[in-house]
């Protein structure tokens, strides 16, 4: 049980990375910071689903 929730902590962190680093491409590119918070928010959601999904395919989480 305890690996399965550092599994899942991991890959919100790794979620949180995506999302700050598609922030930070869109304000050094020029973008407002609405864009920039927009880009971070379907990054976090979009790397999330993945990496749930993936984790779910190798067993890691899940029942």
């Amino acid at each position: 049980m305890q690996l399965k929730l550092m599994y899942v902590i991991i890959a919100v962190l790794a979620a949180l990375v995506a999302a700050l680093s598609g922030s930070v491409v869109t304000l050094v590119e020029g973008g407002r910071p609405t864009a920039a918070f927009k880009t971070g928010a379907l990054t976090f959601t979009g790397s999330l689903m993945l990496l749930v999904a993936v984790m779910g395919a190798l067993g890691l989480v899940g029942s």
